[in-house]
């Protein structure tokens, strides 16, 4: 993969022109760096160190050990009095926000990928994974090959390669946009997450179309209020998008649009509503009939009309299949055609099912719902194709917002026959504690906390009747369980398979 040398006076062009410099010195213009980086431990000769405040460390902290350490580093610091310790000594950039600094030479290293790639922007608390995943189908079926970056990971192509966040930091960011655009992919789809907007990951990408699928709560512990986390996501629609670009969002999200929304060219999508009225270019859908195996969809937009069958169920992710679709058609004018429809794939780890299951007359449907708003849909939507009893397995993840634990122990009570409360990820914290925090929000008899995972899962697999359904809820297409330091192998497919099969055995 091609990349370039950082070079000083390169270095102070692309931060005017991000407009993030405040003032520089530069002893040569010629300077070169080898690498850069904003870890202090990976510091050496003749690299430039990008400074900036973290959640729990100043790296600015870090420069006069570096500048004693080495003669021949370059800075990009944040602080007036960093810039001017260190002016007299090294080439040294002091910019209005480091982190941004980071994301613009990230791209300029890997040559700016984002000029030769279309690229599509989705947020939302839930529905990302899914309409990206729907994203990169419909692109395939019409001969667009595409890159996806996002929770499932990055698939370029027909190659899928691991990813360690939903919204990569920039160095991984740019190098796989980099990789797309040597293979020859002309489209990126990404998943855009809060986190990455508020932190400046993004640094030059303007996107070619953006969609917002829903949102609620998620994150506390990162954002200080759902006022902010809303602003966060919205950013995408205010200051990252094209002119002229695609803008696409939920009739969900009405209760939190600013009234510029509706001035700003931006088109609405969702199912049928009484009192709802459509402007011109918003869409409905409507599930005609859905079974685990296939939906029945029909999509309508002014005086187009699209219909057919969908290969998978789960109809709240039509709403996401949707928003891909009108995004697609809207960037391709004409070419999408429902009859493609039966080679979209579903979404793995989105109300997926085991299909060893079915042989012994029950659903075990594994869905990455993590939030109280994602656990209700699944749970209710679940309830309309259960004959028996309704089970929900789930937990929720260590070192992350404890305030949704109690509301998802009360949505999965309200909701469910049966509830297994059990371990998520714990992470750093206790899981009994965890536990112990998501039945405060419980009140009645019908759960039972079983921490360790495949034990809850096998609990509910041989306990279930025919005819009942299982939700094993939270962690989806992840094949790992983190406890405390370490990344465990753990998939709830395969452990509910291995659980199946010791059902038959009984």
């Amino acid at each position: 993969m091609l990349t370039q040398t950082l070079v000083a006076q390169d270095i102070v062009r692309v931060l005017e022109k991000a407009g993030l410099l405040v003032q520089y010195r530069m002893p040569r213009a010629d300077q070169t760096f080898h690498a850069h980086t904003t870890n202090s431990r990976l510091v050496d000769p003749g690299s430039l160190f990008i400074a900036y405040r973290g959640v729990s460390f100043d790296a600015h902290s870090a420069l006069d050990e570096l500048r004693e350490r080495w003669t021949d580093l370059g800075f990009i610091v944040e602080q007036a009095d960093a810039f001017h310790a260190l002016a007299d000594k090294a080439f040294v950039c002091h910019v209005k926000d480091s982190r941004e600094a980071w994301a613009w030479l990230a791209a300029h290293v890997h040559r700016n990928p984002q000029d030769r790639l279309r690229l599509i922007g989705i947020t939302g608390t839930n529905g990302k994974t899914s309409t990206v995943w729907f994203l990169r189908q419909l692109l395939r079926t019409l001969g667009e090959p595409c890159l996806i970056l996002g929770t499932l990971g990055v698939y370029c192509g027909e190659e899928k390669f691991p990813a360690t966040h939903t919204t990569p930091d920039p160095d991984e960011l740019f190098r796989q946009l980099a990789l797309g655009v040597e293979k020859g992919v002309g489209w990126a789809a990404m998943e855009v997450s809060s986190h990455a907007v508020v932190q400046r990951r993004l640094g030059p990408l303007r996107f070619d179309a953006a969609g917002f699928t829903s949102f609620s709560r998620d994150h506390l512990d990162f954002h200080k209020s759902m006022d902010e986390y809303f602003a966060a996501k919205w950013e995408l629609f205010t200051h990252l998008l094209k002119p002229g670009a695609v803008g696409w969002l939920s009739h969900g999200l009405e209760d939190w649009l600013p009234a510029d929304a509706y001035t700003r060219g931006f088109h609405f999508y969702g199912p049928p509503r009484s009192g709802r009225t459509l402007g011109a270019g918003d869409a409905v859908f409507e599930v005609r009939s859905m079974t685990l195996q296939a939906t029945d969809l029909t999509i309508r937009r002014d005086a187009q009309a699209w219909q057919g069958r969908l290969p998978f169920g789960a109809d709240f992710a039509m709403a996401n299949f949707t928003l891909a679709l009108l995004m697609v058609e809207g960037l391709l004018p004409g070419r999408v055609r429902a009859d493609d429809w039966s080679r979209i794939e579903p979404v793995p780890g989105r109300f997926e099912p085991v299909p060893d299951a079915f042989a012994h007359g029950l659903a075990v449907i594994v869905d990455y719902a993590h939030t109280p708003d994602a656990l209700e849909k699944t749970l209710q939507k679940l309830r309309q194709l259960t004959r028996g009893k309704l089970w929900a397995v789930f937990g929720c993840g260590g070192d992350r917002d404890r305030g949704k634990r109690p509301l998802m122990g009360a949505v999965a009570e309200k909701e469910a026959d049966r509830v297994l409360v059990t371990s998520d990820n714990p992470r750093s914290e206790d899981p009994h504690a965890i536990v112990n925090e998501i039945l405060s929000g419980m009140t009645q008899s019908k759960y039972q906390a079983i921490v360790d995972r495949e034990a809850a899962i096998l609990h509910a697999i041989q306990q279930a009747q025919p005819g009942d359904s299982i939700l094993i809820a939270g962690k989806g297409h992840e094949d790992y369980q983190i406890i405390g330091k370490e990344k465990l192998p753990f998939d709830d497919r395969q452990v509910a398979r291995r659980c199946l099969i010791k059902r038959g055995a009984k």
